[in-house]
């Protein structure tokens, strides 16, 4: 029995109705802290530093030869830089860090990168988008941020310029600050991605632990997070950017989980308050709630959720999306279980099964199930998946009848009197057939 991982999928009709379907398959093997002080979670974070260091130990070289941190100086990137400093100061010294400097960051994130350049002693390798030194060349070369498609912006002055360093590097293990708190689409990231040679050290920290670290030991962290805006009604992320708004920007003095409610909110309490939890590009990058995720001030007008770096960014000759999907689950006992626990079969036809098949060995990587409605759309609009990867043509799964079917149901797929795979239902929509095939098709 083939069990596909799936993280999301979608049955689609020709002309009638198309159906969302999350698989709930294991692979095998596989709060806003204020002022609580250090020692309230040093146990618990004590932990993860020693995990942190046999995960070190066990996946890079002592001296750090090809092996590349992609930076974006954000908290938790900074605290990674601290603790390779305190525990592998010969790999630090061995390793490249490289970051991009787009033309559009914040000038308080180039003020972080140069204190902790400084702290630790470790250079990063700079790289600018091609041909450009400042703002204004690259608008004269590449046009407007606000103007240029969310593809063409991330691949001039983020994906090209990294590809460049990772040449240079000679990259053989690249390293990132991703975490699994920060986003749904990081919730199973895996510490060590054997396919892409991908180490992800700081994904079982939580943002609690990041600030209690940098807290504790004197990390430096962006300026940007110090700032309050208060304001009387909520404003709408995605107008967060504009400039003009009715909110006032207080400098707390300390980043701001430091302070307490009563020094967010001022005096009288403000209604709403807002913060910088995150640092991307001045265009893309709004604050949230205080107690919201990091991402959510993360490109809030677009359909992404990464910047094209962790999603575009190949070597030669590797699947699409940099690493081969496999959705198969080996186990019989785990397959039996999944089986059992179907309220419905669905008999594949040929064409079905091919796609189901094609999804589970890979073949459509980086998809890892049957598009959503978000990612439908963005191919037949675009030929782009929500992450800005090419894709040509939709991958959906038709179903004509789903009377009785409702979010949470598991389907066995079946296919030549054979069970090919089980998934879960999570949504059913009806796309617009006129609108892909003009689209798609041209006809």
């Amino acid at each position: 029995v083939f069990v596909p991982t799936v993280a999301a999928a979608m049955f689609s009709v020709p002309s009638r109705t198309l159906l969302r379907i999350t698989v709930r398959a294991p692979a095998v093997g596989s709060p806003l802290r204020r002022q609580a002080g250090f020692s309230t979670v040093s146990a618990a974070l004590q932990s993860k530093v020693d995990g942190f260091r046999r995960d070190i130990e066990q996946h890079l070289p002592k001296d750090g030869k090809n092996v590349v941190f992609a930076t974006a100086w954000l908290a938790t990137d900074n605290v990674f830089v601290a603790l390779m400093r305190a525990h592998f100061p010969e790999v630090l010294s061995g390793m490249h860090l490289v970051a991009i400097d787009t033309m559009h960051l914040f000038p308080e994130t180039l003020e972080c990168a140069k204190l902790v350049q400084e702290k630790y002693g470790k250079q990063a390798l700079w790289k600018l988008p091609q041909g450009v030194t400042t703002r204004g060349e690259f608008e004269a070369k590449y046009g407007d941020a606000e103007e240029m498609d969310a593809a063409d912006f991330d691949f001039v002055s983020k994906v090209e310029p990294f590809q460049r360093a990772l040449q240079e590097c000679s990259k053989d293990i690249l390293i990132t600050g991703r975490r699994m708190d920060q986003a749904a689409q990081r919730i199973e990231l895996a510490v060590w991605e054997e396919g892409k040679r991908t180490l992800n050290p700081m994904a079982g920290f939580s943002w609690g632990d990041i600030i209690a670290y940098a807290d504790a030991h004197g990390v430096p962290v962006n300026r940007g997070h110090n700032y309050a805006f208060r304001c009387t009604e909520p404003i709408e992320a995605t107008k967060r950017h504009l400039p003009d708004l009715p909110w006032t920007k207080v400098d707390l003095g300390k980043p701001f989980w430091q302070a307490t409610d009563a020094e967010l909110r001022g005096t009288p309490p403000a209604p709403i308050t807002y913060v910088f939890k995150s640092f991307g590009d001045t265009h893309t990058t709004v604050p949230v709630e205080p107690h919201e995720s990091e991402r959510a001030g993360r490109f809030v007008r677009q359909s992404k959720t990464e910047c094209g770096i962790h999603t575009r960014t190949t070597s030669a000759g590797a699947p699409h999306g940099g690493s081969l999907v496999d959705l198969m689950v080996k186990d019989a006992a785990q397959a039996k279980a999944l089986t059992a626990a179907t309220v419905k079969t669905i008999e594949l036809n040929e064409r079905q099964a091919c796609d189901v098949f094609c999804l589970v060995n890979g073949a459509f990587s980086p998809l890892s199930g049957f598009m959503d409605e978000t990612a439908y759309n963005a191919v037949v609009k675009d030929m782009r998946l929500p992450e800005k990867q090419l894709f040509g043509l939709p991958v959906t799964l038709d179903l004509s009848d789903v009377e009785g079917l409702k979010s949470g149901d598991k389907l066995l797929l079946r296919w030549a009197g054979e069970d090919v795979a089980v998934l879960e239902a999570s949504s059913i929509w009806r796309p617009n057939k006129v609108v892909e095939a003009k689209e798609v098709y041209g006809t």
